[in-house]
């Protein structure tokens, strides 16, 4: 339902005019204390937030729908709708209604989206909130652009269409732009709960994208920026900030900053890997559950989010982890210098986000506040840092700035504790402005002879209970109860009938009411005045706030993983360029939280030398493979982000990437089983993984049947083996045992097993992994400790022992079945294995290849 101009009022006309440049937002229309939605915009927002459905003024089809919001909680609404996926426009009035000639002008603020949010109550303090944007490029290549306009991030940059995927993991972006033309079906899969927006192809035309970069940065070239030579890269940076601009009617000028995005210098943590290795909180579960959770002891919200983008990006160069590793050490080798800088770090406040709120026009009288007080902690840091050795810290302290003269402006210019919205007045210092304290003591002066009005008129009316008050509606009045009317003076003028008491004024009170009202409302307009005048010199100062504020970041991520190790015992790992692991007396450093002191076992790993390549984990359930080989991965990622580590000593060979192919899952929605999961995991590592790659496998070739998995695991293993150039690092959990005649047959091969031992029927686990394979998985065991009934236990070790004596038969045998031997056990069995070794399946046609799986099943009992 959408009306023609002609039928509505002035006002609804300049709702109208909003709406469409805005087609498909929902718009909050200022209207005195409410916000209030119409049309279609009021029936959903009626619908997803709980408001009441209400109409107003007719015109020709009716009652326009109408719901509406407080003015003062509009924040918490917003909120809850891009929650839910909403674009939401505020219109606002944007002239003072007292000069107002006529309506009341009123426009667009802002436009929110789920990727351009700045308040608080849309954004988790911990953690970025990302808006990218993907410009199709030459051949396979993509231009990609990202920014966090409330922290100033923006970055570009060009890859490949198979690392696209990849790169937008990483970033997790809460919205992406891709233009018009480009057939959704042709771009990677978004994440959940993540915002799709289509712009229109002329966004996306490279020299309107330069144009407006250099424009925005007042350069000449982007060469300093390093994206000069890539057109894609500045096609999506361009349309980012194009689409940034219209959204917050804003020139934006903390986007300061234009960086290259280089995914080729950190490794790629895939989201199965994430979840895997418990690296951040599960969804609805306890951060303290997760690695992120054991390393940050930041201080500060921009010292979080530095924390969780090097958990997602963890380094590449081993003299840039060294780097990093030196400054975590000065900190944790020096309890006075840790304790300075967290103590100054504590009272400092989330400058990137309130320089970005100042910038785009919605900050707070708090929000400046905030700054000014965090800016007061800067010069105790500063000189906390004075002395420091560690060319990291060096670095990051020589780019902070104490910004002296913002803070004293800042200082001078707004009381200790201001309110909440410019409009409560109040805000500014006495003496700050020699204009606004002329008007304040107009108004002082006139509140003070009102209050010495009730005592005067008291005396002169003989009304003994006269009192004087003021509300909004009526302004100052004088209240007689009926019972004193009769002594009411003849110049009182009657403004108020109550039920007991009428409220009059004289021409003296009204007199002086207009002074004070006036004096008051004038106050708060050049309090205003000045708070635009402090925002602006804010902005004007944008770029070195942002440099201090990532500095600041930085060094307290460092101080947090120095805090980290010395409350967990963790060692400095060496770090290199070999394809070696070792590792003594390693632990997980999330379940060891979770255990009493000293009841975590270590455990050793030498991985990557040669002969030790690839390791066959066996042992039974409960014992401790998956836990063994998580701790494996999560050492190698805190040691690449510069973390000490859970061990006695450890030496790393730099990690390219973490695989992980662990636990059961499917994806019903996408229609896959829980194996095709399984083999869709195994496949992307094989066709990744490199010979600097890390993979840990638990139990591939479950999900299907025995002789199956068992083949698939087996072949999987060769595979790594045997192609030229791969062998990667590789622990390999399972529980067929006839894996580990790989260690046999294969050289870089070999095996561990998780000590148990046996006791009257009962397993204990040692918890410790050891070079040889476990002869049994002690599955019933294990069951029973799960409480199974005692019957089905009993029928199990009968039925395992006719197995293993090979003498089991179906009580209804098929006859197939009795003709199923073991893989390896008869000789037709080795016969196909040698056949296998001698298949070369990449020059092979799909028909040969069929041809030959037919020729097998003939020969070898298929029928």
């Amino acid at each position: 339902m959408s009306p023609a101009d002609t039928d509505l009022t002035p006002m609804y006309r300049q709702w109208a005019q909003a709406k469409r440049d805005f087609p498909d937002v929902l718009l909050l229309f200022r209207m005195g204390d409410f916000y209030e939605l119409f049309y279609e915009d009021a029936e959903i927002a009626s619908r997803v937030l709980g408001l009441t459905l209400t109409a107003r003024e007719k015109h020709r089809d009716g009652g326009i729908p109408m719901a509406g919001v407080p003015w003062h909680a509009v924040e918490t609404y917003v909120a809850r709708l891009i929650r839910l996926g909403y674009r939401v426009a505020l219109a606002d009035q944007t002239e003072d209604a007292r000069f107002a000639k006529g309506l009341v002008e009123r426009d667009i603020v802002e436009v929110i989206t789920p990727g351009t949010a700045t308040s608080d109550s849309l954004l988790a303090a911990g953690e970025n909130n990302y808006l990218a944007a993907l410009a199709p490029g030459r051949g396979t290549e993509w231009g990609l652009a990202v920014a966090d306009v409330s922290t100033g991030e923006f970055y570009a940059g060009e890859v490949s269409g198979k690392r696209l995927a990849e790169e937008l993991s990483r970033l997790s972006p809460r919205e992406i732009l891709w233009p018009r033309s480009v057939d959704p079906a042709h771009l990677p899969a978004r994440g959940e709960g993540v915002l799709a927006t289509v712009l229109e192809d002329a966004s996306f035309f490279h020299e309107s994208a330069r144009r407006l970069l250099l424009d925005h940065f007042h350069t000449a070239s982007l060469v300093g920026f390093g994206v000069d030579d890539l057109p894609d890269a500045v096609r999506a940076a361009g349309a980012l900030l194009q689409y940034l601009r219209t959204l917050k009617r804003s020139d934006l000028p903390h986007l300061s900053r234009l960086r290259r995005l280089r995914s080729d210098e950190v490794m790629y943590l895939d989201d199965a890997t994430l979840v895997t290795l418990d690296v951040f909180p599960r969804r609805e579960g306890s951060v303290e559950n997760s690695l992120l959770g054991v390393l940050d002891r930041t201080e500060t919200s921009p010292g979080s989010r530095c924390l969780r983008r090097a958990l997602r990006r963890p380094l590449l160069s081993s003299a840039a982890i060294r780097e990093r590793q030196d400054a975590v050490a000065e900190f944790a080798g020096e309890r006075a210098l840790s304790d300075a800088a967290g103590g100054a770090l504590s009272g400092i406040q989330d400058i990137e986000r309130l320089t970005s709120r100042a910038s785009t026009g919605r900050a707070s009288p708090r929000d400046l506040a905030a700054l000014r007080d965090s800016l007061a902690r800067v010069p105790a840091l500063r000189e906390a840092l004075a002395s420091v050795a560690s060319a990291r810290l060096v670095a990051l302290a020589s780019e902070i700035s104490e910004h002296a003269a913002l803070r004293d402006h800042l200082a001078r210019a707004l009381v200790e504790s201001p309110p909440a919205t410019l409009g409560d007045g109040g805000l500014i210092c006495d003496g700050f402005d020699p204009g606004l304290d002329e008007m304040r003591r107009g108004s002082r002066d006139g509140k003070s002879w009102i209050a010495g009005l009730e005592a005067r008129e008291r005396a002169r009316s003989g009304i003994p209970s006269m009192k004087v008050g003021f509300n909004r509606v009526f302004g100052y009045y004088l209240e007689v109860t009926r019972a004193h009317l009769r002594l009411v003076p003849p110049d009182y003028e009657r403004k108020q009938t109550l039920v007991n008491a009428e409220r009059y004024v004289t021409p003296e009170l009204k007199e002086v009411e207009s002074k004070v009202l006036g004096a008051e409302e004038r106050s708060v307009a050049r309090e205003k005045e000045i708070f635009g005048e402090l925002c602006r010199s804010v902005v004007a100062e944008a770029a070195p706030l942002l440099a201090t504020a990532g500095a600041l970041a930085e060094i307290d991520m460092i101080r947090a993983l120095a805090v980290a190790a010395a409350r967990g015992g963790y060692v400095r790992p060496e770090v290199d360029e070999t394809t070696e692991i070792e590792i003594e007396e390693g632990r997980h450093p999330v379940v060891e939280r979770t255990l009493a002191s000293g009841e975590f076992v270590p455990n050793e790993t030498r991985l990557g030398a040669p002969g030790r390549r690839i390791a066959v984990v066996t042992g039974p359930n409960m014992a401790g493979k998956s836990t063994y080989l998580r701790q494996v991965g999560l050492i190698a990622l805190m040691a690449q982000i510069g973390s000490f580590v859970p061990a006695a000593r450890a030496r790393i060979g730099v990690v390219d990437r973490i695989f992980t192919r662990v636990g059961a899952a499917d994806d019903i929605a996408r229609g896959q089983s829980t194996f095709l999961v399984e083999m869709n995991e195994a496949s992307n590592i094989l066709h990744n993984a490199t010979e600097r790659s890390l993979l840990l496998l638990d139990e591939i070739g479950r999900g299907t049947s025995t002789y199956d998995g068992l083949s698939i695991a087996w072949a999987i293993t060769e595979y790594l083996h045997d192609t030229p150039g791969l062998c990667p690092r590789t622990l390999f959990a399972t529980h067929y045992h006839e894996l580990t005649e790989l260690a046999n047959r294969h050289e870089h091969v070999h095996n561990l097993n998780v000590l148990v031992r046996e006791w009257n029927d009962e397993v204990i686990f040692l918890r410790r992994v050891a070079d040889g394979s476990a002869d049994r998985s002690y599955g019933i065991q294990v069951a029973r400790l799960a409480g199974l009934p005692a019957s089905v236990l009993d029928r199990a070790r009968v039925i395992l022992e006719e197995l293993e004596a090979g003498e089991f038969v179906e009580r209804e045998a098929r006859p197939e079945a009795s003709a199923q031997l073991g893989l390896f056990a008869m000789a037709e069995g080795e016969r196909l294995l040698e056949e296998l070794r001698g298949v070369e399946p990449d020059r092979m046609t799909p028909l040969e290849a069929l041809a030959k799986l037919a020729e097998w099943r003939r020969r070898y009992g298929g029928g």
